[in-house]
């Protein structure tokens, strides 16, 4: 017997299904704080935690939210609007084409691919912002790359625990 009710169960539903996109949230919120930082770059935590989201539970993170959560990425970023919009949007697809034609599962490869969306995504962004007189310099862009991809394990980590707890209180795979 449940101790919970039928109303309470749906609301646990819905926040579950909104999880992903709540962590996605609170990293644009972290990524716009003014942290002193050894270097002026810091990872986009926004990018990676949509990749490991789509990597993870897909169901969870269509390309319809990544747009929505990459629009309002541009908005707090001060991006023209569309670019991480785009970039998010093409993540969640790209993770879905190569996952529909990939057995079995490694950090190491989930890291590989990830590395070649962020680096590929950031050249697509840089000039994207070409394209709307925006023109940025390259070198930064790469940097944040690379400092993204070191990000990548403890992000991991991250959504892995948030997706065993969400299973626990659910007891959905």
């Amino acid at each position: 017997m449940s101790l919970t009710t039928p109303r309470e169960a749906a609301a646990g539903e819905r926040l579950r299904r909104l999880m992903p996109s709540f962590t996605v949230l609170l990293a644009m919120l972290l990524m716009a704080l003014p942290l002193p930082l050894a270097w002026s770059v810091m990872p986009n935590f926004a990018w990676l935690l949509v990749i490991i989201w789509a990597s993870l539970q897909p169901r969870l993170m269509p390309a319809l939210v990544a747009l929505v959560l990459g629009l309002l990425a541009d908005l707090v970023s001060g991006m023209p609007l569309g670019v991480q919009g785009f970039l998010f949007t093409a993540s969640v697809i790209a993770v879905r084409l190569v996952e529909a034609r990939m057995e079995g599962r490694s950090l190491a490869l989930d890291w590989l691919f990830a590395a070649i969306l962020l680096l590929a995504g950031h050249v697509i962004g840089w000039q994207l912002l070409g394209f709307t007189g925006n023109r940025a310099p390259l070198l930064p862009m790469l940097a944040q790359a690379g400092i993204t991809l070191l990000a990548y394990p403890p992000a991991m980590a991250l959504a892995a625990r948030v997706r065993r707890r969400m299973i626990e209180r659910s007891g959905w795979a």
